[in-house]
C-alpha cells in the first residue's frame, strides 16, 4: 500500500473517503429505498389479488349454499347470503377493514329457454365502499339433460332384452338388469344399488349411492300457465272419459311460408286445438279416436272410396259409422278404394252391420283422430256434395279454437304449397283454417313464451317445428306420431326443434287404433290401422307419475313385428329422454308389448324446451367483473329482472 506524507495529498484522500463514503451511504438509501418501493407494489399487488380472490371465492360459496337449499334462491329481486363479512387473506388472516357481502337472485334470459338463470353477487368493500364486485352467472341444470330418469323404478321392472340406454341416467332408487342384458352409452347413478352389473355394459362407469335429486313439484309445473297465458296459449280441456281420453287434441303442423319447398323454416311452426263438445257417452273417446263397444259403429276409422260427383272423381274417406248409418240419398259408393265386396247402403240392421265391418278389413283401412279434415263434419249435404275433406270451424262433435279472424296473407298462401300438409287448396277454405292456426314464432305471436298450458287431460300429435314446451294439469296422451320437422342430430343444436311434454299426471300412449293392434278384423284377426305399425316419438316427457303404454300386455303376442323380432305389438321410437315419478312399463319381460327403441337427443341439454323444469342444481356458467363506483345492488338486479 503506498502511503504519503505530503498534506495536500492526504486532505485530498480524505475527501475522496469521504465522498465515497457519502455515495456508498446514498447508493445503500436508495437500495433501502427501492426494495421497500418493490415491497410495497408487491403488497399491493397481492392485497389486489387476495380481493379479487375473495369475491370470486364468495360466489362459489354462494352457489355452494344454493346447491345445499335451493330453496334458498328467490323467484325475484334479490337474497342477502352474507353481509359485511370479514375476509381472509391466502393465509387465514384477515385483511383489516375490508369486508365480503353476497347475495343472489334471478338474472338474465327473458325467453326461459336454458332454464332459470341466475347470478350470484360477491362485493369487497373497505371503508370507502365497494372497491371488488364479482358477479357469477349461474345456469340452472335441466331435466332435459336425461335420457332416463326415475324417481323410483316400481316393482317387477328391470333393464334387459338388450335395451340400449345412449344417454345420461339416473335412478333415486335401486336399479336391477336381467340376464338378457342392457348397454349404458352414458353416465350411470343411482342413489341405491344396482343388482345384476354383470349383465350390463357400463361405457362411462357407474355409481352407487349417488346424490338423491327431487322431482319438480306440481306447484312449480302449474307455473307454467302464467307463461302460457301470456302468450295466449292457456286452454281448459272439457271433463269425462276414462283416465286415457282427452276431449282436448293439439296437432302440431307446419307450413311452407316462404315457398322453397321445405317446412323447415324458422317462422313455419303452428298447432291446432280441438275440442270434443259431445255429451254422448260413446263419443267421448272421439278426440283420441279410442275403439268403441262396437267396431263398426267407430266415429274414426273407415276406409276411402272412389266417387265421382258434378263430373269430378275423387277419393273420400267415409268411417265405419258412416257405414252404418248411410244416407239413403247418397249412399257410399260401393268401389271401395282398397277393392273387395261392394258395401250395401240398404237400411237394414245386418246389411248395414256388415257394411261397417268390412270397412275396417279394407287395404286403405285407415283412423284419424277426432276433428281431422279426412273425417266427416257434420254428415250434411249442400247441392249433392257431402262435407268430407273440408276444414270447418266445427262439426257435430266439437270445434277448433280460433286463433284470429285476420290470418296473416303468408299463412292463407302456404296452405296451398305441396310441401304443407292441406287436403283443401281453394282461397276460401285455406282463408278459414288459416284463422284456426295458432303460430309458435313470435313473428306472428309477440307475447308467445313457447309454453302451452292444459288445465286437464290433452292428446298429442302431429309435426313439430319449434322449441314448445306443453304442460297439463292431468294427463298427455300421445294420440299418434309426434315427430320433428327438423329431425334431431340434423343441424346444429340451437336451430333443432324440441318438444317438452309436462305431465303432474301420467303421460300415456294411448291404446287406440292408431297404434295398437285390434281385433277387428275377420276371425278376430289383428290389424293396425296405422300409416305404419310403429309409434315415433321424439321429444323430452316429464311425468310426475308414470310413462306407460296403455293395456301393453294386452292382445296378440305377435301382432306385429319389430326389428326382427315376431313378438310384440311393433316398435316405439323414443328420441329424447324419459323424466318419471315411477317407471311405468311399455312390454313384458316375455319380449310382448311394445318393442322399445330409446336414442338420445343431445340438444335437450344444450338448448332445452322453453322453461323446461330444473333439478334446482346449479353450476356456473360465466365471471363478469363490474365496476364497483356506485356499485348498488338493488339496482343491479333490478335492471337484470327476467
Amino acid at each position: 500500500m503506498r502511503t504519503t506524507s505530503n498534506p495536500h495529498e492526504r486532505g485530498m484522500a480524505l475527501v475522496l473517503v469521504m465522498l465515497i463514503t457519502v455515495a456508498v451511504a446514498a447508493l445503500a438509501a436508495g437500495a433501502i429505498f427501492l426494495t421497500s418501493s418493490s415491497y410495497i407494489l408487491a403488497k399491493g399487488h397481492e392485497r389486489e389479488d387476495d380481493l379479487r380472490n375473495a369475491a370470486d371465492g364468495g360466489i362459489e360459496l354462494g352457489r355452494s349454499a344454493l346447491n345445499g337449499n335451493a330453496a334458498l334462491f328467490p323467484d325475484s329481486g334479490y337474497a342477502t347470503y352474507q353481509s359485511s363479512q370479514p375476509v381472509l387473506d391466502a393465509s387465514g388472516n384477515a385483511i383489516p377493514g375490508i369486508t365480503r357481502s353476497i347475495y343472489f337472485g334471478p338474472t338474465g334470459n327473458t325467453t326461459g329457454q336454458y332454464g332459470i338463470f341466475g347470478s350470484v353477487v360477491s362485493v369487497i368493500s373497505d371503508q370507502s365502499g365497494a372497491v371488488v364486485v364479482r358477479r357469477g352467472e349461474l345456469a340452472q341444470e335441466s331435466f332435459a339433460r336425461y335420457a332416463y330418469y326415475t324417481n323410483s323404478e316400481g316393482s317387477g321392472i328391470c333393464f334387459g332384452n338388450d335395451d340400449q340406454i345412449f344417454g345420461p341416467m339416473h335412478t333415486n332408487d335401486n336399479m336391477c338388469i336381467y340376464s338378457s342384458g342392457v348397454h349404458f352409452h352414458s353416465t350411470v347413478d343411482v342413489s341405491g344399488t344396482i343388482t345384476g352389473t354383470s349383465y350390463g355394459t357400463f361405457d362411462q362407469g357407474y355409481t352407487q349411492h349417488g346424490q338423491v335429486i327431487p322431482l319438480p313439484t306440481i306447484a312449480q309445473l302449474s307455473k307454467l300457465a302464467t307463461y302460457a297465458t301470456q302468450g295466449g296459449m292457456n286452454f281448459t280441456a272439457p271433463s269425462g272419459g276414462s283416465s286415457t281420453q282427452s276431449r282436448l287434441r293439439i296437432e302440431f303442423l307446419a307450413l311452407d311460408l316462404d315457398g322453397d319447398g321445405r317446412v323447415t323454416g324458422p317462422n313455419e311452426g303452428f298447432f291446432r286445438v280441438y275440442i270434443d263438445t259431445s255429451s254422448v257417452a260413446a263419443a267421448l273417446g272421439y278426440a283420441t279416436a279410442s275403439d268403441p263397444s262396437s267396431a263398426n259403429q267407430g266415429l274414426n276409422c273407415g276406409d276411402f272410396h272412389v266417387r265421382t260427383a258434378a263430373g269430378v272423381t275423387d277419393t273420400t274417406f267415409y268411417t265405419a259409422y258412416d257405414h252404418y248409418t248411410p244416407s239413403p240419398t247418397y249412399p257410399i259408393p260401393g268401389n271401395s278404394a282398397g277393392g273387395g265386396t261392394a258395401e250395401s247402403a240398404t237400411n237394414n240392421s245386418t246389411n248395414r252391420g256388415n257394411a261397417g265391418t268390412y270397412s275396417l278389413q279394407r287395404a286403405t283401412s285407415r283412423c284419424y283422430l277426432g276433428g281431422d279434415d279426412h273425417l266427416n263434419i257434420d254428415s250434411i249435404v249442400s247441392g249433392g256434395t257431402r262435407y268430407i275433406n273440408r276444414f270447418k270451424a266445427a262439426d257435430k262433435y266439437g270445434y277448433w279454437v280460433r286463433f284470429t279472424t285476420t290470418p296473416d296473407p303468408s299463412v292463407i298462401a302456404a296452405l296451398a304449397r305441396p310441401a304443407s300438409r292441406a287436403v283443401d287448396t281453394t282461397l276460401a277454405t285455406r282463408t278459414t283454417e288459416a284463422q284456426y292456426l295458432w303460430p309458435l314464432a313470435r313473428q306472428y305471436n309477440v307475447n308467445s313464451k313457447g309454453v302451452i298450458y292444459v288445465n286437464g287431460r290433452v292428446v298429442i300429435s302431429g309435426v313439430v317445428n319449434s322449441k314448445v314446451t306443453v304442460a297439463a294439469s292431468d294427463n298427455v296422451i300421445i294420440g299418434d306420431d309426434l315427430n320433428y320437422a327438423i329431425a334431431p342430430g340434423s343441424v346444429q343444436c340451437p336451430a333443432a326443434n324440441m318438444l317438452g311434454l309436462l305431465s303432474a299426471g301420467y303421460i300415456y300412449v294411448s291404446d287406440n287404433v292408431l297404434n295398437d293392434p285390434q281385433p277387428w278384423g275377420a276371425s278376430s284377426a289383428y290389424k293396425n290401422y296405422s300409416a305404419t305399425p310403429d309409434t315415433y316419438l321424439q321429444g323430452v316427457l316429464l311425468t310426475l307419475n308414470s310413462f306407460t303404454v296403455e293395456n301393453y300386455d294386452s292382445g296378440p303376442t305377435s301382432g306385429e313385428t319389430c326389428a326382427g323380432s315376431t313378438d310384440g305389438r311393433g316398435c316405439l321410437y323414443i328420441n329424447g329422454g324419459i323424466i318419471q315419478g315411477t317407471r311405468g312399463a311399455v312390454g313384458t319381460t316375455a319380449g310382448t308389448g311394445y318393442v322399445k327403441g330409446y336414442s338420445y337427443d343431445q340438444c335437450a341439454f344444450q338448448t332445452p324446451p322453453p322453461y323446461f323444469p330444473t333439478t334446482g342444481r346449479f353450476f356456473r356458467n360465466r365471471y363478469y367483473e363490474i365496476d364497483p363506483v356506485n356499485f348498488n345492488v338493488a339496482s343491479f338486479f333490478n335492471a337484470l329482472t327476467p
